[in-house]
């Protein structure tokens, strides 16, 4: 999901209006972005937190299960060797770290985030999970998940604003998200 312009139009869309379901149930696109933002400037990365909690300004959001730094050291390396063919986040069986990321997804599989927020006339919040585990050779890690907790706020932006109508940027796209990296 942090490469954006390489979805189609069709996933761009639902993507778009998946987050703003989300959006409209934390009290609109700004509380989202804020939240994602805190998520950023949250250091050390938010999912090794030992509270498994993190709090932003309208509310919190937590989880069921802390992270710990070498998982997500290794989730981290399992996402770069991802392709756009093949999501799966499990190594090759002939892979000499298959073991390492078998108990590793295996630990992570349950993992689950709830977002409530401080005051209801805020919204209600709602839940996502990590992973979709397919079988027990295919792992796929969640939109959502990869969206709030691992691409920069500028492609959220762009996800949310998507308009297929609108002409394509893709070449802006790139060299934003090579700036970003680069950072």
């Amino acid at each position: 999901m942090c490469h954006f312009h390489k979805l189609s139009d069709a996933e761009k869309i639902l993507l778009r209006d998946q987050l703003l379901s989300y959006a409209a149930l934390i009290g609109g696109k700004n509380s989202l972005l804020k939240l994602l933002e805190t998520i950023r400037k949250t250091s050390p990365h938010p999912l090794i937190s030992k509270t498994a909690l993190l709090r932003f300004p309208k509310g919190l959001i937590k989880w069921n299960k802390n992270v710990h730094r070498d998982n997500l050291s290794l989730l981290s390396i399992r996402m770069n060797a991802r392709t756009d063919e093949n999501p799966n986040l499990m190594a090759p069986k002939e892979d000499k770290s298959y073991k390492n990321v078998a108990n590793m997804l295996r630990s992570l599989g349950p993992l689950s985030f709830t977002v409530a927020m401080n005051k209801e006339e805020d919204g209600t919040g709602f839940n996502f999970k990590a992973f979709e585990i397919v079988n027990a050779d295919t792992t796929i890690m969640t939109p959502m998940f990869e969206i709030f907790f691992f691409c920069s706020v500028g492609i959220t932006k762009k996800i949310l604003n998507f308009n297929p109508l609108s002409p394509d940027d893709s070449e802006i796209e790139d060299d934003e998200i090579s700036e970003e990296n680069s950072e």
